[in-house]
């Protein structure tokens, strides 16, 4: 299988290099290597690491100029030392993560190899990276473009479709009209498979808000991300207590038609859950909320009256409680699904 964040740094790097070459502007070769360093799978992490790597090169440019000036009568090794030291201070002052590495390597070769031609070395060194920089975001953008609110949005359909397959499997396991329609129980290795894919979307924030600009916080793509991420949580918590509280078999019939109404409200959600998804695909720009909201079975709607029904009792006080708290966590999912569709278009009527 092709690689396509491979392919794309491939494919930039040698379009850089050949032009590069052709030029005719010696040290050409920063180009590539600027290239590799900044490639990532995403426009907004490759714009963290081209700033980064940007800035270093200054300051280790301005550190090289100053200490060889400066630290003429202290033995070389000795100089040099002091110098990184210095860039090494000044990185983290400047909070830079990687960039004093590319600082410290210009200290190092210019002190070393260049020393003879600073004044033309530094300056073209810094345009060739600037230049590979400059490429890359290039590439990011126009070779199968890679951005961080792409790459969010996709994770977050896939997670809608699995809460509406996990539903589904929840309704299958209370349900005996749908006994044997090939649903899987739900297990807490599911439970868990979706805390790690939220855990996969959340890691994703910060890629997002680099691309997003100044005050990235207020951006309406942030503050529908949040959205998703709340509602994701609310509804796998609602999983994880379902796993928890399984249901008995033998019970009363009264206990199976609050079970049955039970399976119902998890189809409306399942069936709400895979129109996110729907929405969230065939999006252009952020995407819209579904046309429609939640629509509650009627099963559900008449439930307190089947709970008023002195027949519940029939049924052990240890099952009783077990119910009250798988119902309990369905009106949290059913509240979940309303609050994030309100709160989703309420964040596009802003923007």
């Amino acid at each position: 299988m092709i690689n396509r964040n491979a392919l794309r740094t491939a494919l930039t790097a040698g379009l850089g290099n050949a032009f590069a070459s052709l030029s005719g502007v010696e040290f050409s070769q920063y180009v590539a290597l600027a290239v590799l360093a900044v490639s990532t799978g995403t426009y907004g992490g490759a714009l963290a690491l081209g700033r980064q790597r940007l800035l270093g090169t200054a300051l280790g440019s301005v550190l090289l100029l100053i200490g060889y000036e400066g630290l003429r009568g202290v033995p070389m090794p000795l100089a040099i030392a002091i110098t990184l030291g210095a860039l090494r201070l000044l990185g983290g002052l400047l909070k830079l993560q990687v960039g004093y590495k590319v600082g410290g390597m210009i200290i190092v070769m210019g002190w070393l190899v260049h020393e003879g031609g600073l004044a033309t070395w530094i300056p073209i060194r810094f345009f060739w990276t600037s230049f590979g920089v400059l490429i890359t975001l290039l590439g990011l953008r126009l070779f199968w473009p890679a951005r961080g609110l792409d790459i969010s949005l996709a994770l977050v359909a896939d997670l809608c479709g699995q809460l509406q397959r996990c539903y589904t499997d929840l309704a299958a396991t209370v349900d005996p009209a749908m006994a044997g329609q090939g649903a899987e129980p739900v297990t807490i290795h599911g439970y868990r498979a979706l805390r790690n894919r939220l855990i996969a979307i959340r890691q994703q924030r910060p890629v997002l808000q680099q691309e997003l600009g100044t005050l990235p916080e207020r951006h309406p793509a942030t503050l529908l991300m949040a959205n998703f991420d709340t509602s994701a949580s609310r509804l796998i918590t609602m999983v994880g207590g379902m796993v928890r509280e399984a249901p008995t078999r033998q019970d009363p019939q009264l206990v199976l038609q609050l079970h049955r109404a039970e399976a119902e409200l998890l189809r409306a959600m399942a069936n709400q859950l895979g129109l996110w998804s729907q929405q969230i695909q065939a999006r252009t720009g952020l995407p819209e909320p579904p046309p429609t909201g939640l629509q509650l079975p009627e099963s559900w709607e008449q439930l307190g009256e089947e709970l008023s029904n002195p027949t519940a009792n029939t049924a052990s006080l240890q099952r009783l409680e077990r119910i009250a708290s798988r119902l309990m966590l369905c009106r949290q999912a059913e509240q979940a699904i309303r609050d994030g569709e309100a709160n989703w278009a309420a964040i596009l009527r802003r923007a």
